[in-house]
C-alpha cells in the first residue's frame, strides 16, 4: 500500500520537473515558478486524498463503480473552487493558467486511472 504512495510521490516530482522544464523551454512568462509549484502541489494532494478515500471506501466493502465517479466529481468541484479566484477576473494570464491547470489535471487523472487499473490486477 505504501509503495503506491511512494510511486505517486515520485510521479509528482517527475511531473513537476517536466512541467517546469517544458514551460522554461517555451519561455512562457505568464506562468512563474510559484504558479507551477502551487498547481502541481494542489493536484498531488487531490490525487493523494482520492487514493486515501478510495482505499477507505474499499475497506468498507463499497465496490460500486459510482465510488470512483463520486470521488472524481468531488475532485472536479474542489478544482473549480481552487480556480475560482483566477477565472473570476479573466485576463490573458488567467486563460493560460487555466489551460495549464487542466492539462495537469488530466495528466494526474491519467496517472490515477493507470495506478488503479494496475492495482486492481
Amino acid at each position: 500500500m505504501y509503495k503506491k504512495y511512494f510511486q505517486l510521490f515520485f510521479i509528482f516530482l517527475l511531473v513537476l520537473f517536466s512541467d517546469y522544464s517544458i514551460l522554461n523551454f517555451f519561455e512562457l512568462k505568464e506562468l512563474n515558478s510559484l504558479d507551477i509549484f502551487v498547481v502541481n502541489l494542489f493536484l498531488f494532494f487531490l490525487t493523494l486524498l482520492f487514493f486515501l478515500f478510495y482505499q477507505w471506501l474499499l475497506k468498507r466493502k463499497s465496490k460500486s463503480p459510482f465510488t470512483y465517479l463520486s470521488l472524481s466529481f468531488f475532485k472536479m468541484v474542489l478544482s473549480l473552487i481552487f480556480l475560482f479566484p483566477i477565472y473570476s477576473n479573466i485576463s490573458g494570464n488567467a486563460i493560460i493558467y487555466i489551460f495549464h491547470f487542466f492539462a495537469l489535471y488530466f495528466a494526474y487523472l491519467f496517472i490515477e486511472i493507470f495506478l488503479l487499473i494496475r492495482d486492481g490486477k
